[in-house]
């Protein structure tokens, strides 16, 4: 699942952050493509009306009104994967919308056999909260803390229910070495621009 209901306020807010263009291309369309080889089906937490449709992916648009922040997109996801089973998935993997340059062996490396609570990208040093991989059986104890009231940050949730966390290695596919390079500013979106172009496009 894509976390894709940013409203890109740093961008300029003209259109939903994912859907900025990079190089020609929309910032979502790099990690549709980084995604696709890995997992499936993809589902984009995103609200419907403003332009996701045309991926021809299915929506989860939050549950709750005024988009309350990732963690809700969270459960949105996981919400319609638990929709499929028995036959769906029993694990979701989670990422941003904004981050084109995600390893390619991103949800290979995330994999725990029979995890019980999220398995969360440490990269640098720093965990990546909103990048990993979530059983589908939190969903309640999701639910019933968005439904208290509670922070509303992953970090948050993550520290109360535990996790378990995948150091993942630097890239020379990615600027600076990030694969979790995600684009928040026009100055940001500059230098991806450069970065790609210095590698020819790809």
């Amino acid at each position: 699942m894509i976390l894709a209901g940013g409203r890109g306020s740093r961008m300029g807010g003209a259109v939903p952050k994912p859907l900025v263009e990079l190089a020609g291309r929309p910032l979502i369309a790099y990690v549709i493509d980084r995604l696709s080889a890995q997992a499936g089906p993809l589902i984009l937490a995103a609200p419907r009306g403003v332009g996701f449709e045309r991926f021809g992916l299915d929506l989860a648009p939050d549950r709750r009104p005024d988009l309350p922040g990732p963690l809700a997109g969270i459960e949105a996801g996981l919400e319609a994967a638990a929709h499929r089973l028995p036959a769906g998935p029993a694990y979701l993997l989670v990422t941003p919308g904004d981050t084109p340059f995600l390893p390619a062996d991103l949800a290979a490396r995330l994999a725990a056999p029979a995890a019980q609570t999220p398995v969360i990208v440490r990269f640098s040093g720093v965990r990546q909260p909103a990048v990993g991989l979530w059983p589908v059986a939190v969903l309640p104890a999701l639910t019933a803390w968005l439904d208290d009231g509670r922070p509303l940050a992953i970090r948050a949730f993550l520290d109360t229910i535990g996790h378990q966390e995948v150091a993942i290695p630097a890239s020379p596919s990615a600027p600076g070495g990030d694969p979790f390079f995600n684009v928040n500013s026009p100055g940001e979106l500059a230098l991806a621009e450069r970065f790609l172009d210095a590698a020819g496009g790809r």
